[in-house]
Protein backbone atom coordinates (compact mmCIF):
# COMPACT_ATOMS: atom_id res chain seq x y z
CA UNK A 1 0.00 0.00 0.00
CA UNK A 2 1.59 3.60 -1.15
CA UNK A 3 0.03 7.10 -0.60
CA UNK A 4 0.05 7.99 -3.61
CA UNK A 5 -1.47 4.84 -5.17
CA UNK A 6 -4.85 5.94 -3.11
CA UNK A 7 -7.75 7.69 -4.91
CA UNK A 8 -7.58 11.28 -5.74
CA UNK A 9 -9.98 12.47 -2.81
CA UNK A 10 -7.91 10.87 0.03
CA UNK A 11 -4.76 12.20 -1.00
CA UNK A 12 -6.19 15.94 -1.32
CA UNK A 13 -7.77 15.28 1.77
CA UNK A 14 -5.21 13.95 3.64
CA UNK A 15 -2.46 17.19 2.75
CA UNK A 16 -5.20 19.58 3.52
CA UNK A 17 -5.91 17.92 6.89
CA UNK A 18 -2.31 17.86 7.86
CA UNK A 19 -1.85 21.64 6.87
CA UNK A 20 -4.79 22.78 8.63
CA UNK A 21 -3.83 20.36 11.95
CA UNK A 22 -0.22 21.81 12.23
CA UNK A 23 -0.90 25.51 12.06
CA UNK A 24 -4.38 24.97 14.16
CA UNK A 25 -1.94 23.41 17.14
CA UNK A 26 0.21 26.60 16.71
CA UNK A 27 -2.64 28.21 17.55
CA UNK A 28 -6.11 26.82 19.47
CA UNK A 29 -4.02 25.29 22.09
CA UNK A 30 -2.73 28.72 23.29
CA UNK A 31 -6.24 30.90 22.80
CA UNK A 32 -7.46 30.26 26.37
CA UNK A 33 -4.65 31.78 27.24
CA UNK A 34 -4.81 34.72 25.27
CA UNK A 35 -8.66 35.06 26.16
CA UNK A 36 -8.20 34.78 29.55
CA UNK A 37 -5.43 37.96 29.79
CA UNK A 38 -8.40 40.00 27.59
CA UNK A 39 -11.31 39.06 29.72
CA UNK A 40 -10.32 37.15 32.31
CA UNK A 41 -10.39 33.50 33.51
CA UNK A 42 -14.38 33.41 34.54
CA UNK A 43 -15.82 35.03 31.43
CA UNK A 44 -13.32 33.38 29.49
CA UNK A 45 -14.55 29.96 31.19
CA UNK A 46 -17.85 30.59 29.65
CA UNK A 47 -16.67 31.84 26.23
CA UNK A 48 -15.00 28.62 25.52
CA UNK A 49 -17.21 26.10 27.00
CA UNK A 50 -20.09 27.68 24.67
CA UNK A 51 -17.89 27.80 21.66
CA UNK A 52 -17.04 24.17 22.06
CA UNK A 53 -20.75 23.50 23.18
CA UNK A 54 -21.93 25.37 19.82
CA UNK A 55 -19.22 23.49 17.81
CA UNK A 56 -20.49 20.25 18.87
CA UNK A 57 -23.91 21.25 17.41
CA UNK A 58 -23.39 22.16 14.66
CA UNK A 59 -21.52 18.81 14.23
CA UNK A 60 -25.11 17.36 14.42
CA UNK A 61 -25.91 19.32 11.67
CA UNK A 62 -23.40 19.01 9.40
CA UNK A 63 -23.49 15.11 9.43
CA UNK A 64 -27.02 15.31 8.01
CA UNK A 65 -26.48 18.52 5.70
CA UNK A 66 -24.04 16.91 4.29
CA UNK A 67 -25.78 13.70 3.52
CA UNK A 68 -28.37 16.01 1.44
CA UNK A 69 -26.29 18.42 -0.38
CA UNK A 70 -23.03 16.66 -0.40
CA UNK A 71 -19.34 16.49 0.51
CA UNK A 72 -18.17 18.85 -1.14
CA UNK A 73 -20.37 21.51 -1.49
CA UNK A 74 -20.58 21.50 2.42
CA UNK A 75 -16.49 21.63 3.15
CA UNK A 76 -16.01 24.11 0.41
CA UNK A 77 -18.38 26.10 2.05
CA UNK A 78 -17.61 26.16 5.11
CA UNK A 79 -13.81 26.87 4.43
CA UNK A 80 -14.83 29.99 3.03
CA UNK A 81 -16.54 31.03 6.00
CA UNK A 82 -13.71 29.49 8.25
CA UNK A 83 -11.12 32.10 5.64
CA UNK A 84 -13.30 35.02 6.47
CA UNK A 85 -13.36 34.52 10.38
CA UNK A 86 -9.46 34.23 10.08
CA UNK A 87 -9.37 37.43 8.49
CA UNK A 88 -11.22 39.00 11.72
CA UNK A 89 -9.05 37.46 13.93
CA UNK A 90 -5.94 38.86 12.07
CA UNK A 91 -7.73 41.77 11.66
CA UNK A 92 -8.28 42.10 14.99
CA UNK A 93 -5.05 41.67 16.32
CA UNK A 94 -3.46 44.27 14.46
CA UNK A 95 -1.88 47.15 16.30
CA UNK A 96 -4.66 49.69 15.07
CA UNK A 97 -7.66 47.75 15.65
CA UNK A 98 -6.41 46.10 18.36
CA UNK A 99 -10.26 44.24 18.99
CA UNK A 100 -9.94 41.35 21.53
CA UNK A 101 -14.08 41.04 20.98
CA UNK A 102 -12.94 40.42 16.97
CA UNK A 103 -10.45 37.64 17.74
CA UNK A 104 -12.85 35.83 19.94
CA UNK A 105 -15.48 36.43 17.55
CA UNK A 106 -13.39 34.91 14.76
CA UNK A 107 -11.71 31.99 17.05
CA UNK A 108 -15.47 31.01 17.55
CA UNK A 109 -16.07 30.98 13.59
CA UNK A 110 -13.09 28.81 13.04
CA UNK A 111 -14.50 25.99 15.66
CA UNK A 112 -18.00 26.12 14.62
CA UNK A 113 -16.93 25.91 10.67
CA UNK A 114 -14.78 23.12 12.39
CA UNK A 115 -17.80 21.61 13.87
CA UNK A 116 -19.49 21.35 11.15
CA UNK A 117 -17.17 20.46 7.91
CA UNK A 118 -16.03 17.54 10.24
CA UNK A 119 -18.64 14.85 9.36
CA UNK A 120 -18.47 15.88 6.17
CA UNK A 121 -14.80 15.16 6.21
CA UNK A 122 -14.85 12.00 7.45
CA UNK A 123 -17.17 10.79 5.32
CA UNK A 124 -15.70 11.74 2.05
CA UNK A 125 -12.94 9.39 3.18
CA UNK A 126 -14.76 6.43 3.60
CA UNK A 127 -17.00 7.45 0.27
CA UNK A 128 -13.70 7.31 -1.60
CA UNK A 129 -11.97 4.35 -0.43
CA UNK A 130 -12.12 0.35 -0.01
CA UNK A 131 -12.47 -1.30 3.47
CA UNK A 132 -8.70 -3.05 2.57
CA UNK A 133 -7.48 0.67 1.94
CA UNK A 134 -8.35 1.67 5.49
CA UNK A 135 -6.32 0.47 8.03
CA UNK A 136 -3.43 2.31 5.60
CA UNK A 137 -5.28 5.28 5.12
CA UNK A 138 -6.07 5.63 9.12
CA UNK A 139 -3.00 4.36 10.36
CA UNK A 140 -1.18 7.26 8.26
CA UNK A 141 -3.79 9.92 9.08
CA UNK A 142 -3.34 9.03 12.84
CA UNK A 143 0.68 9.47 12.24
CA UNK A 144 0.69 12.53 11.05
CA UNK A 145 -1.95 13.79 13.16
CA UNK A 146 0.52 13.08 15.63
CA UNK A 147 3.58 15.04 13.77
CA UNK A 148 0.88 18.00 13.35
CA UNK A 149 0.27 18.01 17.25
CA UNK A 150 4.24 17.30 17.80
CA UNK A 151 5.21 20.29 15.40
CA UNK A 152 2.45 22.81 16.36
CA UNK A 153 2.91 22.65 20.03
CA UNK A 154 6.50 23.28 19.61
CA UNK A 155 6.50 25.85 17.24
CA UNK A 156 3.01 27.70 19.25
CA UNK A 157 4.90 27.30 22.28
CA UNK A 158 7.81 29.58 21.08
CA UNK A 159 5.86 32.44 18.79
CA UNK A 160 2.22 32.46 20.03
CA UNK A 161 2.57 34.91 22.48
CA UNK A 162 5.05 38.13 20.64
CA UNK A 163 4.43 36.44 17.14
CA UNK A 164 0.46 35.74 17.64
CA UNK A 165 -0.30 37.75 14.51
CA UNK A 166 1.74 36.31 12.35
CA UNK A 167 0.78 33.17 13.24
CA UNK A 168 -2.75 34.17 12.17
CA UNK A 169 -1.49 35.55 9.11
CA UNK A 170 -0.06 31.94 8.53
CA UNK A 171 -3.71 30.60 9.32
CA UNK A 172 -5.44 32.47 7.01
CA UNK A 173 -2.47 31.52 4.12
CA UNK A 174 -2.96 27.60 4.96
CA UNK A 175 -6.97 28.70 4.56
CA UNK A 176 -6.56 29.75 1.37
CA UNK A 177 -4.56 26.84 0.32
CA UNK A 178 -7.23 24.56 1.88
CA UNK A 179 -10.04 26.30 -0.23
CA UNK A 180 -7.88 26.09 -3.57
CA UNK A 181 -7.29 21.67 -2.85
CA UNK A 182 -11.53 21.27 -1.86
CA UNK A 183 -12.21 23.42 -4.94
CA UNK A 184 -9.62 22.29 -7.81
CA UNK A 185 -8.54 18.46 -6.68
CA UNK A 186 -11.94 16.74 -4.60
CA UNK A 187 -14.76 15.64 -6.48
CA UNK A 188 -18.17 14.82 -4.86
CA UNK A 189 -18.37 11.28 -3.64
CA UNK A 190 -21.71 11.13 -2.12
CA UNK A 191 -22.99 8.42 -3.98
CA UNK A 192 -27.03 9.37 -3.56
CA UNK A 193 -28.18 12.14 -6.00
CA UNK A 194 -30.68 13.04 -3.34
CA UNK A 195 -32.57 12.54 -0.04
CA UNK A 196 -35.37 10.35 0.36
CA UNK A 197 -38.70 11.65 -0.40
CA UNK A 198 -40.18 11.40 2.71
CA UNK A 199 -37.68 13.99 4.07
CA UNK A 200 -37.85 16.06 1.39
CA UNK A 201 -41.11 16.80 2.02
CA UNK A 202 -40.20 17.79 5.97
CA UNK A 203 -38.64 20.73 7.18
CA UNK A 204 -34.95 20.95 7.98
CA UNK A 205 -35.02 19.91 11.29
CA UNK A 206 -37.46 17.61 11.45
CA UNK A 207 -35.98 15.81 8.66
CA UNK A 208 -32.85 16.29 10.67
CA UNK A 209 -34.60 14.59 13.81
CA UNK A 210 -35.78 11.59 12.08
CA UNK A 211 -32.53 11.13 10.16
CA UNK A 212 -30.95 10.13 13.37
CA UNK A 213 -33.62 8.39 14.94
CA UNK A 214 -32.68 5.66 11.72
CA UNK A 215 -29.17 6.39 13.56
CA UNK A 216 -29.69 5.33 16.44
CA UNK A 217 -31.68 2.08 15.48
CA UNK A 218 -28.56 0.32 14.59
CA UNK A 219 -27.63 -2.00 16.96
CA UNK A 220 -24.39 -2.90 16.27
CA UNK A 221 -23.15 1.01 15.71
CA UNK A 222 -24.31 1.37 19.16
CA UNK A 223 -22.12 -1.44 20.84
CA UNK A 224 -19.43 0.18 18.87
CA UNK A 225 -20.15 3.70 19.97
CA UNK A 226 -20.62 2.25 23.90
CA UNK A 227 -17.17 0.60 23.77
CA UNK A 228 -15.67 3.85 22.00
CA UNK A 229 -16.78 5.90 24.57
CA UNK A 230 -15.26 3.77 27.68
CA UNK A 231 -11.75 3.34 26.43
CA UNK A 232 -11.81 7.37 25.21
CA UNK A 233 -12.53 7.87 28.40
CA UNK A 234 -9.77 6.26 29.80
CA UNK A 235 -7.34 8.56 28.32
CA UNK A 236 -9.56 11.51 29.09
CA UNK A 237 -9.48 10.36 32.84
CA UNK A 238 -5.59 10.12 32.80
CA UNK A 239 -5.46 13.72 31.60
CA UNK A 240 -7.65 15.02 33.97
CA UNK A 241 -6.73 13.39 36.92
CA UNK A 242 -3.49 12.46 36.87
CA UNK A 243 -1.84 16.24 36.58
CA UNK A 244 -3.32 17.08 39.88
CA UNK A 245 -2.73 13.87 41.56
CA UNK A 246 1.39 13.62 40.00
CA UNK A 247 1.49 17.31 41.76
CA UNK A 248 0.54 16.36 44.32
CA UNK A 249 2.34 13.05 45.13
CA UNK A 250 5.54 13.98 43.26
CA UNK A 251 8.12 15.95 44.56
CA UNK A 252 11.19 16.98 43.32
CA UNK A 253 12.77 13.87 42.08
CA UNK A 254 16.17 12.55 40.54
CA UNK A 255 15.57 10.76 37.12
CA UNK A 256 19.14 10.13 36.05
CA UNK A 257 23.09 12.08 36.61
CA UNK A 258 24.38 12.47 33.46
CA UNK A 259 28.33 14.44 33.02
CA UNK A 260 27.67 15.26 36.28
CA UNK A 261 24.29 16.82 36.12
CA UNK A 262 21.48 15.18 37.73
CA UNK A 263 18.06 15.43 35.75
CA UNK A 264 14.89 16.38 38.05
CA UNK A 265 11.46 16.32 37.73
CA UNK A 266 8.59 17.47 39.96
CA UNK A 267 5.04 16.51 39.58
CA UNK A 268 4.08 19.07 36.21
CA UNK A 269 7.39 17.97 34.58
CA UNK A 270 6.65 14.31 34.56
CA UNK A 271 3.17 14.51 33.49
CA UNK A 272 4.66 17.51 30.51
CA UNK A 273 7.23 14.29 29.90
CA UNK A 274 5.01 11.22 29.97
CA UNK A 275 2.96 13.62 27.07
CA UNK A 276 6.09 14.32 25.52
CA UNK A 277 6.86 10.09 24.94
CA UNK A 278 3.66 9.33 24.24
CA UNK A 279 4.02 12.08 21.08
CA UNK A 280 7.22 10.82 20.34
CA UNK A 281 6.78 7.11 20.36
CA UNK A 282 3.80 7.42 17.70
CA UNK A 283 5.79 9.27 15.62
CA UNK A 284 8.46 7.42 15.72
CA UNK A 285 6.53 3.96 15.92
CA UNK A 286 3.97 4.41 13.79
CA UNK A 287 5.07 3.04 10.77
CA UNK A 288 6.57 -0.16 12.36
CA UNK A 289 3.96 -1.13 13.70
CA UNK A 290 1.30 -0.09 10.86
CA UNK A 291 3.54 -2.54 8.47
CA UNK A 292 3.53 -4.76 11.37
CA UNK A 293 -0.16 -5.79 12.10
CA UNK A 294 -2.00 -4.77 8.50
CA UNK A 295 -2.48 -8.00 8.11
CA UNK A 296 -3.51 -9.22 11.44
CA UNK A 297 -7.42 -9.08 11.54
CA UNK A 298 -9.58 -6.49 13.13
CA UNK A 299 -10.42 -8.08 16.47
CA UNK A 300 -6.89 -9.14 17.28
CA UNK A 301 -5.80 -5.88 16.71
CA UNK A 302 -8.28 -3.73 18.24
CA UNK A 303 -8.71 -6.15 21.72
CA UNK A 304 -4.90 -6.66 21.96
CA UNK A 305 -3.85 -3.41 21.42
CA UNK A 306 -6.52 -2.01 24.05
CA UNK A 307 -5.95 -4.45 26.35
CA UNK A 308 -2.03 -3.04 25.98
CA UNK A 309 -3.69 0.30 26.36
CA UNK A 310 -5.84 -0.20 29.50
CA UNK A 311 -3.22 -1.90 31.25
CA UNK A 312 -0.26 1.02 30.80
CA UNK A 313 -3.33 3.34 31.95
CA UNK A 314 -3.87 1.53 35.14
CA UNK A 315 -0.49 2.14 36.24
CA UNK A 316 -0.21 5.51 35.14
CA UNK A 317 -3.05 6.97 36.86
CA UNK A 318 -2.47 4.61 40.44
CA UNK A 319 1.32 5.37 40.60
CA UNK A 320 3.99 7.87 41.19
CA UNK A 321 7.32 6.07 40.53
CA UNK A 322 8.79 8.11 37.33
CA UNK A 323 10.67 5.29 36.04
CA UNK A 324 7.47 3.32 35.80
CA UNK A 325 5.48 5.30 34.53
CA UNK A 326 7.74 6.49 31.60
CA UNK A 327 7.88 2.51 30.80
CA UNK A 328 4.01 2.18 31.35
CA UNK A 329 3.39 5.59 28.87
CA UNK A 330 5.25 3.22 26.08
CA UNK A 331 3.47 0.57 26.74
CA UNK A 332 -0.12 2.87 26.04
CA UNK A 333 1.71 4.05 23.35
CA UNK A 334 2.33 0.44 21.54
CA UNK A 335 -1.34 -0.12 22.66
CA UNK A 336 -3.06 2.94 21.00
CA UNK A 337 -0.86 2.74 18.26
CA UNK A 338 -1.80 -0.97 17.55
CA UNK A 339 -5.67 0.03 18.01
CA UNK A 340 -6.62 3.59 17.48
CA UNK A 341 -6.03 3.60 13.72
CA UNK A 342 -7.94 -0.18 12.99
CA UNK A 343 -10.66 0.96 15.53
CA UNK A 344 -11.52 4.33 13.20
CA UNK A 345 -11.64 1.73 10.21
CA UNK A 346 -14.10 -0.80 11.35
CA UNK A 347 -16.17 2.07 12.27
CA UNK A 348 -16.01 2.98 8.39
CA UNK A 349 -16.98 -0.51 7.55
CA UNK A 350 -19.87 -0.12 10.07
CA UNK A 351 -22.07 3.15 8.19
CA UNK A 352 -24.14 2.56 5.23
CA UNK A 353 -23.75 4.60 2.09
CA UNK A 354 -26.28 6.70 1.85
CA UNK A 355 -25.88 9.06 5.96
CA UNK A 356 -22.50 8.20 6.68
CA UNK A 357 -22.16 12.18 7.93
CA UNK A 358 -24.97 11.73 9.87
CA UNK A 359 -23.07 8.15 11.19
CA UNK A 360 -19.65 10.21 12.13
CA UNK A 361 -21.24 13.40 13.49
CA UNK A 362 -22.95 10.56 16.09
CA UNK A 363 -19.66 9.37 16.58
CA UNK A 364 -18.34 12.57 17.80
CA UNK A 365 -20.66 12.19 20.66
CA UNK A 366 -18.45 9.54 21.78
CA UNK A 367 -15.67 12.54 22.70
CA UNK A 368 -17.97 14.59 24.17
CA UNK A 369 -19.08 11.81 26.59
CA UNK A 370 -15.79 10.84 27.77
CA UNK A 371 -14.58 14.49 27.93
CA UNK A 372 -17.60 14.73 30.87
CA UNK A 373 -16.53 11.38 32.30
CA UNK A 374 -12.65 12.84 32.07
CA UNK A 375 -13.54 16.03 33.63
CA UNK A 376 -15.57 13.79 36.66
CA UNK A 377 -12.41 11.90 37.30
CA UNK A 378 -11.23 14.52 39.19
CA UNK A 379 -14.04 14.83 41.78
CA UNK A 380 -13.92 10.87 41.59
CA UNK A 381 -10.53 11.28 42.71
CA UNK A 382 -11.11 13.57 45.93
CA UNK A 383 -12.92 10.81 47.11
CA UNK A 384 -11.15 7.44 46.57
CA UNK A 385 -7.21 6.74 46.76
CA UNK A 386 -5.33 6.39 43.22
CA UNK A 387 -5.44 2.59 43.61
CA UNK A 388 -9.40 2.60 43.32
CA UNK A 389 -8.74 4.89 40.69
CA UNK A 390 -6.91 2.37 38.70
CA UNK A 391 -9.14 -0.43 39.36
CA UNK A 392 -11.76 1.77 37.87
CA UNK A 393 -10.03 2.10 34.73
CA UNK A 394 -9.57 -1.45 34.71
CA UNK A 395 -13.30 -1.84 35.19
CA UNK A 396 -13.71 0.44 32.42
CA UNK A 397 -11.15 -1.13 29.90
CA UNK A 398 -12.28 -4.86 30.40
CA UNK A 399 -16.47 -3.47 30.28
CA UNK A 400 -14.57 -1.87 26.93
CA UNK A 401 -13.21 -5.23 26.01
CA UNK A 402 -16.32 -6.76 26.52
CA UNK A 403 -17.94 -4.64 24.06
CA UNK A 404 -15.50 -4.91 21.59
CA UNK A 405 -15.97 -8.37 21.61
CA UNK A 406 -20.08 -8.59 21.33
CA UNK A 407 -19.85 -5.56 18.14
CA UNK A 408 -17.53 -8.53 16.63
CA UNK A 409 -19.46 -11.22 17.34
CA UNK A 410 -22.35 -9.24 15.90
CA UNK A 411 -21.04 -8.90 12.83
CA UNK A 412 -19.55 -12.47 12.54
CA UNK A 413 -22.81 -13.98 10.96
CA UNK A 414 -22.72 -11.39 8.40
CA UNK A 415 -19.12 -11.68 7.13
CA UNK A 416 -20.34 -14.64 4.59
CA UNK A 417 -23.40 -13.07 3.50
CA UNK A 418 -23.09 -9.65 1.62
CA UNK A 419 -26.70 -9.12 2.08
CA UNK A 420 -27.21 -9.89 5.49
CA UNK A 421 -23.71 -7.62 5.97
CA UNK A 422 -25.86 -4.98 4.56
CA UNK A 423 -28.16 -5.57 6.81
CA UNK A 424 -26.28 -5.94 10.25
CA UNK A 425 -24.29 -2.80 9.13
CA UNK A 426 -27.17 -0.74 9.46
CA UNK A 427 -30.92 -0.68 9.06
CA UNK A 428 -32.37 0.13 5.62
CA UNK A 429 -33.23 3.63 4.70
CA UNK A 430 -36.47 5.38 3.94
Amino acid sequence: MSFWKLQRNVKARMIERVMTHMINNCIFPFMGIYLASQFGKQLTGILMTATVFLAFAAGIFGGHLSDRIGRKALLVGTEILRFAAIAGMVVGSTAAVHSPALVYTGFFFCYFCSGLSGPAGDALIIDSSESEERRYIYSLDYWLWNISVLVGMIVGGFFFKLHRLELFVALGVVSLLSIGILVFFIRESRKSASPPESEERQGFLRSTAANYRTVVTNGVFLVFLAASLLDISIQLQFNNYTPIHLSDAVSETALFTVFGHTVSVDGYKLFSLLNIINTVAVVLLGTWIRKRTMKLKDNTVILGGLALYTLGYVFLISSTVPWLLIAMMVVVSFGELIYAPRKQAVLADLVPEDRRGSYMAVNALTLRGAMMIGALSVTLGGFIPPWAMGVELALMGLASLALYRRMFRLRRPASSDPSAAALSAAPPST
